[in-house]
């Protein structure tokens, strides 16, 4: 899907503070969320994997390949989005994650505009892109903030023996 603006959500989350991740608290926040927003899995740290898995985030953030955000209410981040750019004027959303009990807050609309406005400012995104399951609901949500469909992927997977 893509789109040349993030819309505004028709009702913004206006509790919401969304931003970049940018303080040590924040990147700790974030394995939180992580951790605790996957499903049952066969790693046996899930934490250390996480650890590594936003140690290496916040290093692309910090080469300046683009950001991480969160859309944090009383301090808490509910959702989390990372937004990168090759630097050719493209954008494209990668793992945008809401907290269980934090759906149907509109957190995820409201953090897809916020940083899709920061990419177009800071750093120079002109197309958006995300990818998303066509029958999943969020696609219902990006639809709603001006993302049309552009192009499809196949994923095939084959399950362990």
């Amino acid at each position: 899907m893509t789109a040349y603006d993030a819309g505004s959500p028709v009702q913004p989350n206006t509790d919401a503070v969304c931003r970049m991740r940018c303080s040590d608290a924040d990147w700790a926040i974030a394995v939180d969320l992580y951790v605790g927003g996957q499903p049952a899995c066969e790693m046996e740290e899930p934490r250390i994997f996480a650890q590594r898995r936003m140690t290496a985030r916040r290093g692309q953030q910090e080469a300046g390949l683009g950001g991480w955000f969160g859309a944090f209410v009383e301090g808490q981040l509910l959702c989390r989005l990372g937004l990168f750019t090759d630097g050719s004027g493209f954008g494209r959303f990668q793992d945008v994650q809401t907290l269980l009990s934090a759906r149907r807050r509109v957190l995820a609309s409201t953090l897809v505009h916020h940083a899709g406005r920061a990419g177009a400012r800071d750093l120079g995104i002109r197309d958006l892109v995300m990818v998303a399951d066509p029958d999943h609901s969020a696609t219902r949500i990006y639809r709603s903030l001006g993302f049309t469909e552009a192009a499809f992927q196949i994923q095939l997977a084959r399950p362990r023996s």
